[in-house]
């Protein structure tokens, strides 16, 4: 079945409660102010059953300028508007900015009512058909049926309810299939209960138990208690009036302006870029970074507005691309429609769509943006996939393009599927995954790692390559991990290999010139001489003249060489005479079952400060075992020392 929701704009007290209440039943204000003043102040919500089975939800809206911010709370949820206008009133200035409003928000469908025709005679209405039809001249509602109505004598109700229903079969339906967003416009606590939250299901689907995310507080809880005009549901679908309970909070953590959706969906954003259009009844050219009021969903926030592309000023009746700046944290995605108003005085004075919720911050002058924003404006789905591809610049995933996009996950795999059949984007395999690059990226990309491990290498040369954290913080240091290993593998198929953690050219370890191969041969030779006894690791580095980090790559060499051994990093021994140590040790135990410290200085010739690492060097390979002031055999189950 269809959902959608029916909302009513127009002047005050031109009877749009008192329509409401004569097709639904319902006296939308519930107030005591309301009751006591006899105006809508606050959103008024009823059910319409239509004559063909279905059921609309009714946003009856206030029409006094004073709360125009709470009429585009609800507007902004509208599928279709019945614009209301009384007989003995005609077109007044809240019409024109109700009309104004539910334009600029693109709602596409809608008729005009005109009520209390009771109060005059027929010469009067005509004159009023005439206002209208002058009014709605070049909005959504130019062409509009016009029903004649008067709530206190019934007449033309029915007609109105057929017209509705007529209308209804064209409302395109919203989509219900993914995550859901519900922008909440009432919040309220109820004994027994807890915190409940109103609001017009935007998209997707929600039922109890389901998981949700506050925005932009990012707070997780679980719905409770879904209901419908009233009644529990067990899930309720976008385009419908939903009400939820939301235990383990208080009303003060989600208020008018929230956004609960499903977890990791939405994003709060303080920039958006946008296509804004100023109205021709707005009373002077809007300059750039002037402060007003931005309206989306339920929210209103204040934001400067940065006129791109160099414009100094946007005058009335005139479209430009802007971004804007905004104070506190707005929940908005791509394609949604908004409102702007004058900080003061307070009038509507223009709107748009939404086309980057997630924008690089723009430099007023700068044309170079306005391609982008075309691209996003028209929307066609492969031209946004190769716009992320180059703007991101790094392979990526299905999910990392949805998030960057915003746009149906149906939309997204064709537009996918279509491109890399035509060859316009390279698909990686990763993981249990694809990402997506743009071809060019993707040799650029390698072309930049190989040169980056040549340079990095090349000011490195004794180490058999890069190490591989290294470049990835060099390359790219924003890169994810699984992205960077899929950009070295096809490197590595290509230009470069990769060694035990080490990243090198193809057929390049160390690079090593004629005075380090002397280096290597003199340090060879220094610890072969000097038997048991040779040079330390400082001794070395002063008979050399090199520094530590040098010193160090060279002793590797020899080791991986196997011309040296390593003791502990201080102490290095020629080829075999650890072994040679070892063999003799396990002779001396065998025949004394016991060795000392003196004994291995008698032993191999060496001081005490070679004795030690030596005896230290056995106990690690568990040849011994240090008990008091000697060393024993070591034995499987026997604690370590």
């Amino acid at each position: 079945m269809k959902h959608f929701i029916i909302g009513t704009a127009g002047h005050i007290d031109h009877g749009k409660t008192e329509l409401v209440k004569a097709l639904t039943g319902t006296d939308t204000d519930r107030l005591k102010e309301e009751k006591e003043r006899g105006i809508s102040i606050e959103l008024g919500f009823a059910r319409l059953d239509l004559p063909d089975g279905t059921v609309a939800g009714v946003v009856d809206v206030p029409g006094h300028e004073h709360f125009v911010k709470n009429m585009l709370a609800g507007a902004t949820g509208f599928d279709m508007v019945l614009l209301v206008v009384a007989a003995d009133d005609g077109v007044m200035p809240q019409t024109l900015e109700h009309l104004a409003i539910v334009d600029l928000l693109g709602v596409k469908e809608g008729l005009v009512v005109i009520t209390k025709a009771d109060l005059v005679d027929e010469e009067m209405i005509e004159l009023v058909k005439e206002d209208v039809a002058e009014a709605v001249r070049g909005t959504v509602l130019e062409g509009a049926e016009v029903l004649v109505t008067s709530s206190r004598t019934g007449q033309g109700l029915q007609d109105l309810r057929e017209a509705i229903a007529r209308i209804a079969a064209r409302v395109r339906e919203r989509e219900s299939q993914g995550p859901f967003r519900l922008p909440v416009d009432r919040s309220f606590t109820l004994k027994g209960i807890g915190t409940v939250v109103t609001g017009t299901l935007w998209e997707g689907s929600v039922a109890d138990g389901d998981e949700a995310e506050i925005q932009p507080s990012g707070k997780r809880l679980r719905v409770r208690n879904v209901q419908v005009h009233g009644s529990e549901v067990e899930r309720a679908y976008a385009g419908q009036r939903v009400a939820m309970n939301l235990p383990g909070i208080s009303k003060f953590e989600v208020t008018r302006g929230h956004v609960i959706g499903t977890p990791g969906y939405l994003h709060p954003t303080f920039m958006l870029d946008a296509r804004l259009h100023l109205l021709p009844s707005c009373p002077k050219p809007l300059k750039n970074r002037a402060r007003v009021r931005l309206h989306h969903g339920t929210a209103e926030v204040m934001t400067r507005v940065i006129l791109l592309g160099g414009k100094e000023e946007l005058p009335p009746g005139e479209s430009a691309y802007v971004q804007f700046r905004l104070e506190k944290a707005l929940v908005a995605r791509y394609g949604d429609r908004f409102i702007i108003r004058s900080f003061s005085p307070v009038t509507t004075i223009g709107g748009g769509v939404i086309l980057d919720t997630q924008p690089r911050k723009h430099k007023f002058h700068d044309t170079g943006v306005l391609p982008a924003l075309e691209t996003r404006e028209r929307g066609e789905p492969t031209d946004l996939v190769l716009l992320a591809l180059a703007e991101e610049g790094i392979p990526l995933s299905r999910e990392k393009l949805l998030r960057r996009l915003e746009i149906r996950e149906d939309e997204l795999e064709r537009a996918l599927e279509r491109l890399v059949g035509e060859s316009r984007v390279t698909a990686i395999t990763a993981g249990k995954g694809e990402l997506y690059v743009l071809p060019e990226v993707l040799k650029d990309l390698l072309i930049r790692l190989t040169e980056l491990t040549d340079t990095l290498h090349s000011r490195d040369p004794l180490k058999p390559g890069v190490d591989k954290d290294v470049l990835r913080q060099q390359f790219k240091p924003s890169l994810e991990p699984e992205v960077f290993e899929v950009l070295l593998e096809r490197a590595t198929g290509e230009n470069l290999e990769l060694e035990a953690g080490k990243v090198r050219l193809k057929g390049q370890g160390r690079r090593l010139s004629d005075q380090e191969e002397g280096q290597l041969e003199e340090l060879a030779g220094r610890i072969r001489d000097g038997g048991y006894s040779p040079p330390t690791f400082k001794e070395l580095q002063d008979i050399l003249g090199v520094e530590r980090g040098r010193l160090r790559d060279l002793l590797q060499i020899l080791m991986e060489r196997g011309e040296i051994e390593q003791v502990n990093p201080e102490y290095f021994l020629y080829r075999g005479r650890l072994r040679e140590m070892e063999e003799r040790v396990k002779d001396h135990l065998a025949r004394h079952g016991k060795l000392a410290v003196g004994d291995m200085r008698e032993m191999f010739g060496v001081s005490r400060k070679y004795a030690i690492p030596l005896l230290e060097f056995l106990d690690r390979k568990r040849v011994t075992r240090r008990e008091g002031d000697f060393r024993v055999p070591y034995a499987a189950g026997q604690p370590r020392s």
